[in-house]
């Protein structure tokens, strides 16, 4: 049965424990966060040394060898916890027949872990959907990008610190959707700080190394309220140094930008929706009213026309149509066509 991560969380943190999870998907921080609080919660210390058994996908001969263990009885113990990692090597419909099977009548006292990063099974096979409606399972997607900066906001507060909006997309526009770097780049602040410190711009540009004026948050404001001369000062600072603002970085938050400048037109100008509507489906109230304010100096056509010559330089930075222009150049080349 499909679960979310904080019903898995609050069930394995209160000692309830399924048979078997099935984890997968693209966004490997939830699943690793999973895992570790499987860990830490399903054996008391000292058990694990003959309850715990850990394998790997490409090591392993095939699932009948993760149940043939999973129905050994724990030692010294009320529970075995059994993970099997790299799951996503097996990739054969067959090989998961077995796990079909065990779950008609899992071990009651053992916990069988499946990690299956990065992708997940074919849903067309009758095997996944078996799997799907008997083990506890959760697929982890990707945030979109108008729910990184909520989400680093909301787990800054959930270890103790506070973090304003701005410097919430400051870090999710700078550092793109990958939450195990967002969360190891943000360590650094949080080792460096008190608890219920204040996480501002100085503390991120000292501990991360994100300019306070020369980052790709900047960048999109530039663009945003049509501020040439500032756009080209942070592009010319990123020609220096490229670590600051990597063209795919840069691109991707310009495509979701005005992405949201033409919805904000189709939901205001040809659906009539009302403020409410709008600004959830935008991103909240601090999307929305950047959204607003860039109303001023781009048209529906414009903010169209922008879009299409954004995926235009995205090809143009892969090879497309290009045969030496630095990023750069590209940088520069998109952001003068798009304000002009």
């Amino acid at each position: 049965m499909s679960s979310t991560y904080q019903k898995i969380i609050q069930d394995v943190k209160g000692g309830k424990f399924a048979p078997v999870y099935f984890l997968s998907g693209e966004e490997i921080f939830f699943i690793d966060e999973i895992e570790k609080v499987i860990l830490k919660s399903v054996l008391q210390p000292g058990e694990e040394d003959f309850n715990l058994d850990i394998l790997y996908g490409k090591e392993v001969s095939g699932i009948n060898e993760i149940i043939s263990i999973c129905q050994q009885y724990p030692v010294f113990s009320e529970r075995r916890l059994v993970i099997l990692r790299e799951a996503q090597h097996l990739n054969r419909k067959e090989s998961w027949e077995p796990l079909v099977s065990y779950l008609k009548q899992p071990m009651p006292s053992t916990t069988l872990v499946i990690l299956f990063k990065h992708k997940s099974l074919d849903k067309r096979w009758d095997v996944t959907k078996k799997i799907l409606a008997q083990a506890e399972t959760f697929e982890a997607t990707k945030l979109k990008e108008d729910q990184l900066a909520p989400w680093i906001k909301n787990w800054m507060e959930g270890i103790g610190f506070k973090i304003n909006d701005q410097n919430a997309h400051v870090i999710a526009e700078n550092l793109g959707n990958d939450l195990s770097r967002i969360v190891n780049e943000s360590e650094k602040l949080t080792l460096a700080l008190p608890k219920g410190a204040t996480i501002n711009a100085e503390a991120i540009e000292k501990y991360i190394g994100i300019s306070r004026d020369y980052n790709s948050f900047e960048l999109s404001n530039a663009i945003q309220l049509h501020q040439l001369p500032k756009a080209v000062k942070i592009i010319n600072h990123f020609s220096k140094n490229p670590k600051a603002g990597p063209l795919p970085l840069v691109i991707g938050s310009m495509y979701g930008f005005f992405s949201k400048l033409w919805l904000y037109y189709q939901l205001t100008l040809v659906e009539k929706r009302d403020s409410d509507f709008v600004n959830k489906a935008i991103g909240g109230y601090y999307v929305v009213n950047n959204v607003k304010n860039a109303t001023k100096f781009y048209s529906p056509a414009q903010s169209e026309k922008a879009i299409e010559l954004i995926a235009e330089y995205d090809l143009k930075s892969k090879g497309v149509n290009n045969k030496n222009a630095s990023e750069s150049d590209l940088m520069l080349e998109l952001v003068y066509r798009i304000m002009h």
